[in-house]
Order: C-alpha cells, then sequence, then structure tokens
C-alpha cells in the first residue's frame, strides 16, 4: 500500500506598479514630475509526498454511485469525461463532509491532481481544505484501488462559525444586488463591493482562500478571486478560479459568463490598494479606487499579461459587448475630441473627478496619449491653471486614466 499527501498549491501575492510580478504595465506621473514605483510578487509553493508500501487491501467496498446533476455553475466538472466527474463528486464529497479513506472509482493516480484541483476551482466554499492524501493499494505491482482523503486547515466547529459570519457579511450586500436579466449590471457591483469592502494584504491570515476576505476584510490574489467567485455563484452566474502567471509569478483570477458570453477578469488588479502597494502605504485617495482594465476582457487581452494553467480546457473569449468601457461610453474607435470633450463635461465624470477611456487599436492609443499628456491638451479640456492633472497609461490594455480633474 502506498500513501501520498500533496498540499494544495499556495498562492501568494505581492505588488507592483510596472512590469513587475502580477502588476499592471503602466505608467504613473504628473505633469511637473514623474513617479515610479514597483515591488516583487511572490510565491510560495509546497509539495509533500511520502510513501509507504502494505499488502493489505481495502477492506470497504466503494459505494455504488447514482447519477446525479450538477449545475451549470461549475464550469470545471462539466469539462471532465464521464470517469474523471465520477471521481470529481467522490473527491468533493469527501472534502465537504471531511470523510478519510474515501474509495475512488479510479486506480489511476495521474488523474488525482487534475480532478481535485478541478475540484478546487469550482467551490470556493472548500475554504477549510488544504490538500490531499491517497493511498494506494496493491496486488503485486498491481494498483487495485485508492482511498482518498483532505488535509484541512479548520475543524468542524471553525468551519460552522466561519460560515455563519460569511452569511452574515453578504446578506447586507445581497440586499442590493441588482438581480436582474442582465448580469452585467450585477457583475459590476459584486466586483465593486469586493474591491471597496478588501484591501490587498499579503501578511493577512487565511490569504488563500475566501475567509481573509468576508472576515478580515483584506486578502491577496488567490482570496480576492475566490471570493468573487463566491459571490457570483451565490448569485447563480458561473465562474471559475484560473490559476497562472503574470510576469512568471503566479496569481489567480477568473473565468465568468456574462449573458452567455465568456469573460476574463481580475479582480485583485482592479484594486488600487494592490497596485498602490497594499494597506499602510498611506496612498488612500491618491488614484481612483478601482481599476477596470481587466473587467470582463477577451482572451486576447488577458493573455498580454497572463498566462494559463488549464485542468481543463478554457473558452476562446472573443465578445466584447459587456467589456466595461463599452458598456460605459468610455471605447474610443478614433481620437474624437468632441466626443472626450462630452464626456469630461459628463455628470458621472464631474462627480467623481477622475476618468478612464480605452481605445480600439495601437493607432487610436497612441494619438491620444500624444495629445492629451505629451502635448498636454488635456488642459484644453480641463481648466486646471497652476495645477496639475494626474494620469496612468496602460499600454497593453490601451487604457488611459485622468484625475484629479
Amino acid at each position: 500500500m502506498r500513501r501520498g499527501t500533496v498540499c494544495w498549491a499556495v498562492l501568494v501575492c505581492s505588488v507592483a506598479m510596472l512590469v513587475q510580478g502580477c502588476t499592471f504595465q503602466e505608467k504613473l506621473q504628473y505633469f511637473l514630475q514623474g513617479q515610479e514605483e514597483s515591488e516583487e510578487y511572490q510565491e510560495h509553493n509546497e509539495k509533500i509526498e511520502e510513501r509507504t508500501y502494505e499488502p493489505d487491501p481495502p477492506k470497504e467496498d466503494k459505494p455504488e454511485q447514482t447519477h446525479r446533476e450538477v449545475s451549470e455553475l461549475y464550469y470545471a466538472y462539466h469539462c471532465l469525461d464521464e470517469g474523471k466527474q465520477k471521481v470529481y463528486l467522490e473527491m468533493y464529497d469527501a472534502l465537504s463532509g471531511m470523510k478519510s479513506g474515501v474509495p475512488l472509482s479510479t486506480v489511476d493516480r495521474s488523474v488525482l491532481d487534475v480532478v481535485f484541483a478541478c475540484v478546487m476551482n469550482d467551490h470556493p466554499e472548500l475554504f477549510h481544505v488544504e490538500g490531499y492524501q491517497y493511498t494506494e493499494y496493491t496486488l503485486g505491482n498491481t494498483i487495485t484501488g485508492i482511498t482518498f482523503s483532505g488535509t484541512y486547515s479548520m475543524t468542524s466547529a471553525q468551519i460552522q462559525q466561519a460560515a455563519q459570519t460569511i452569511e452574515q457579511k453578504l446578506e447586507a450586500c445581497f440586499q442590493d444586488v441588482p438581480l436582474n436579466e442582465d448580469e452585467y449590471s450585477t457583475v459590476k457591483y459584486l466586483y465593486e463591493w469586493l474591491i471597496n469592502n478588501t484591501e490587498y494584504d499579503k501578511n493577512v491570515e487565511n490569504n488563500q482562500n475566501v475567509c481573509s476576505v468576508f472576515l478580515e476584510g483584506r486578502s491577496v490574489c488567490q482570496g480576492y478571486a475566490k471570493a468573487m467567485q463566491y459571490m457570483l455563484q451565490r448569485a447563480g452566474i458561473q465562474c471559475l478560479l484560473v490559476t497562472g502567471f503574470t510576469n512568471g509569478e503566479r496569481h489567480g483570477w477568473n473565468l465568468v459568463r456574462v449573458n452567455g458570453a465568456y469573460y476574463y477578469l481580475d479582480p485583485t488588479w482592479g484594486d488600487a490598494s494592490y497596485a498602490s502597494g497594499g494597506v499602510g502605504n498611506g496612498t488612500e485617495g491618491f488614484a481612483p479606487s478601482i481599476n477596470y482594465d481587466y473587467f470582463l476582457v477577451t482572451t486576447d487581452e488577458i493573455t498580454r499579461t497572463h498566462s494559463m494553467e488549464k485542468p481543463v480546457e478554457l473558452p476562446l473569449c472573443t465578445a466584447v459587448d459587456d467589456n466595461y468601457f463599452i458598456r460605459e461610453g468610455l471605447y474610443f474607435e478614433d481620437y474624437d475630441e468632441g466626443k472626450f470633450a462630452a464626456l469630461l463635461d459628463s455628470e458621472a465624470v464631474r462627480a467623481a473627478g477622475c476618468v478612464t477611456v480605452k481605445c480600439d487599436s495601437m493607432e487610436t492609443y497612441t494619438q491620444m496619449v500624444q495629445s492629451l499628456i505629451d502635448s498636454q491638451k488635456i488642459f484644453d479640456f480641463v481648466d486646471k491653471r497652476g495645477g496639475s492633472i494626474a494620469y496612468t497609461s496602460n499600454d497593453q490594455q490601451r487604457t488611459i486614466s485622468f484625475w484629479n480633474l
């Protein structure tokens, strides 16, 4: 009999302003003075294996599992073949019930990591799970059975208490969620709620799960992404945790289905407290608190800065109808000064004191940067005599933000 223990990959994101780690590729400066900042994104990934050999076969028969319907909310499950789906449900039942020694309907240990990743990427409510253990039963050189057990960071009582507190935290939030046929407004509301109620902090406990967000109000990338997923699934919107790399460092974000089309969403990169260095940096209110550059974007847009791990195949996201900039009238297909002037004069921009626009091409983006920033024609639209206007420009996403308008 062989035993193995695998610890779920731990993603710990730190922060940066430029191209370091999992950060924006942006420039931040004033017209009268320049400013750049950077920090490093860090990752800790631990895997432990230990094996022993015993001749005893499992004494417990594998339970017969009848077919059951699984909600479309769980993307990864529906990408697996029938055999792996059965193992997925066996693992999920074991993890949600904190069971040990559960016989699996496979003798192929190579599927365990893939299926376990699918379960964890589908289910943010399994916040108590740290990893798993498996035992192989052999007869000679033939594997005759595998049993599965989860490893946990909490007791049953602690899980119950945390779940109750999370529900209390979300109750007020969901009283105001716009649950209607336009899923865009629901996703936008929850995205903004998450960012407004969370600060980036790489030192907080439980930062790889939803507890850091909902109980502490602080987290890192995987905590943000799992919390986003938790809320969207509760609202009946399909959402998957996606893991991978940004500039060679580990990161976590989301795949979400909105109004029937797939988009990517990165809530961590949407939080100014992340981009500016986390809590306690003294820059609160310095820049717009929410960034929408990675809110409902295409595969082409996300892969300019993110590379993905794929336990299952991910869809090619090409839809743009629910991209933030298109939905909010902030998308420029050419440099239209009249449209830009009307935008700055709008009630929403006047109230916010800031605006971000997105360009359809590098040609339009370059033209707007050269005119508004390099030639400082932004002052032709905003009367700031003797003052300054701050801005960011993101070459990868072709967005320009102005504030202190």
